[in-house]
């Protein structure tokens, strides 16, 4: 939080005062007689560096070069300490005209401050101020003026949490990866459409989002406001508080091509606008080739991610990434339950089967994998697609799975890139015998 600053006049008739001016941290002349440094600087136009707060202002500019002078301030001020007649807090105050009597009031506040001596350096100049003869009369006042006796009304603030500053989207150049969607216009199935969706959960009522696709090659934005280029969420679904947009890419192919896009957030918070942008995706048209050496995940997500205080419960959200990757090497296990007749032979009752999957994404940078480990993985209905030309199966389109284990994550010592190794079994068990 950047401290703010004024610096005042010591001739208002000649110079102004420059007012709300912001410097990080405490500056080292601060409350002494300073002059502009800059060029054509006039070492006879001085003021006294004043304190005002932190983070109290809206800031008009940053503190000027300034350099000390050994001139006092014309008019002098007055510099006297003063201890705060409740809380025991020592400011020093700058006057004018020196006050007289032991206590007093700044006009507008409720604080009132007692006379403890002579200082050197000023934290406030005071130009609006009430005296009194001491602490209680100051006190008895205040509370006569300010503070009457009445029914009083309690409010409450609301606290809410500002997305945080993403990494910087480097386009994935530094690590040779590409975030790549596919869609065919001319065949709607969804093994060959890839779909991204993007969030936001409001916690007050004011709070808004305004969702917008972005072509990164000419920064044309589109908005995301209807089912033009996928599936839009206003607020008041069935989770209220909850607006979302899943972009359906074979849309987007349709009408703006192939291309680099982003998905944009203009989020507004309690009155603070903030722009969160998705990674860059990479469009192209489906092809066995293109595909080939990728496998998708998509997440269907129902239910309240606690970490993020948002519910996603009934809402129908949906999302999907593309790695490069592997997704097979079916490995089936067997369950056979017998039952032994009296002349001890075995006479099968039931059988079933069950397959387990590894799942393989490779050389996957951090700003992916995050979405895979905290969101994509948690939810309820998980189904993996494999798209690799080499595998034993090309049977692997839409599998519903469940998560079993992580196999381990490969980490690089010249690589700031993963690989990520997960073993999948089926969602559902129907490979089944009964001799009932």
């Amino acid at each position: 939080m950047r401290n703010c600053y004024n610096l005042i006049s010591c001739n208002p008739s000649e110079y102004p005062s420059i007012f709300n001016l912001c410097w990080n941290g405490t500056h080292p002349y601060q409350g002494q007689v300073v002059y502009i440094g800059r060029g054509g600087a006039n070492p006879l136009e001085t003021y006294t560096l004043t304190f005002t707060g932190a983070g109290t202002c809206v800031c008009e500019g940053s503190l000027p070069r300034l350099l000390l002078t050994s001139e006092g301030c014309s008019p002098s001020l007055g510099i006297f300490k003063y201890e705060n007649c409740e809380t025991g807090e020592m400011r020093v105050f700058g006057f004018a005209v020196d006050p007289v009597n032991a206590a007093l009031r700044i006009d507008g506040t409720c604080d009132c401050w007692t006379f403890k001596g002579e200082d050197s350096v000023i934290d406030e100049v005071l130009s609006s101020y009430t005296e009194y003869d001491s602490c209680n009369e100051c006190l008895e006042a205040r509370e006569a003026e300010l503070c009457p006796s009445a029914e009083r009304t309690i409010g409450y603030a609301v606290r809410v949490n500002l997305p945080d500053s993403p990494p910087p989207d480097r386009g994935f150049s530094k690590c040779c990866y590409t975030n790549l969607v596919l869609a065919d216009v001319s065949d709607a199935s969804e093994y060959k459409n890839d779909f991204s969706g993007a969030y936001f959960k409001r916690e007050t009522p004011s709070s808004n989002v305004v969702f917008k696709l972005v072509d990164t090659q000419t920064l044309t934005e589109y908005f995301l406001n209807s089912d033009t280029y996928g599936i839009y969420q206003p607020f008041g679904g069935v989770q209220a508080d909850l607006s979302y947009y899943v972009v359906e890419w074979r849309k987007v192919l349709t009408l703006l091509g192939a291309g680099t896009y982003q998905i944009k957030k203009e989020i507004d918070i309690a009155g603070i606008s903030v722009d969160v942008f998705s990674n860059t995706y990479t469009l192209k048209p489906f092809s066995i080739d293109t595909a080939d050496k990728t496998v998708r995940l998509d997440s269907y997500m129902d239910g309240k991610l606690v970490n993020i205080d948002t519910d996603f419960k009934g809402s129908g959200y949906k999302t999907s990434v593309r790695l490069r990757g592997f997704f097979g090497r079916n490995e089936r296990s067997f369950e056979q339950d017998n039952i032994a007749q009296r002349d001890y032979n075995l006479v099968q009752n039931t059988m079933s089967s069950k397959s387990s999957y590894q799942f393989q994404g490779l050389q996957i940078p951090e700003c992916i994998t995050e979405e895979i480990w905290n969101f994509m993985i948690f939810g309820n209905e998980l189904v993996i697609s494999d798209y690799n030309k080499n595998n034993h199966s090309y049977k692997y389109e839409l599998i519903p799975v469940i998560l079993e284990d992580n196999s381990g994550t490969e980490f690089f010592v010249l690589d700031r890139a993963i690989n990520i190794n997960l073993r999948f079994s089926d969602r559902r068990e129907i490979n089944r015998k009964t001799n009932c």
